[in-house]
């Protein structure tokens, strides 16, 4: 009885295991079986919130000189939001740059402003800044000096 017992719990441990494993991967989304482009990807069911601005990032990192001040902030119907974590996240993702934090765009003169700008999502509207490159996560612009 107890040899019956031990081999039904074994069956459906086996059966229970690879149904918890189709679960998982169907929870943290496709592709299921290759390596993910950014760091946050696969975490959740949602997309994360700084996927955005990881993709971005490495997209204008070969744009923007070496030791150039460069910004990085989330805009909202044109205008700058103050938000840290894109900040922090171009700290790390900008090794070789001199990241300033968001309220360096917004200065009182066109040439005390931040050199370069790294806007997510919608454009920048700015008088002292011009657009150097778009791409789908959002734009790079420089400091019309």
């Amino acid at each position: 009885m107890r040899e019956r017992l031990q081999k039904a719990v074994i069956v459906t441990a086996s059966l229970l295991l690879p149904l918890a494993l189709i679960q998982r991967f169907y929870e943290r989304r496709p592709p299921y079986f290759a390596a993910p482009r950014t760091i946050v990807d696969h975490v959740d069911r949602i997309e994360h919130s700084q996927r955005q601005t990881i993709l971005l990032l490495d997209e204008v990192r070969p744009l923007i000189p070496r030791g150039a001040q460069v910004t990085c902030f989330r805009v909202i119907n044109g205008k700058r939001e103050s938000d840290n974590s894109n900040y922090l996240t171009a700290v790390g993702q900008l090794p070789h740059h001199v990241v300033l934090p968001p309220f360096a765009a917004d200065s009182l003169s066109k040439s005390e402003v931040v050199e370069y700008v790294v806007a997510i999502g919608e454009p920048f509207n700015s008088p002292a800044y011009k657009v150097i490159a778009g791409f789908p996560e959002g734009f790079l612009y420089r400091a019309d000096r």
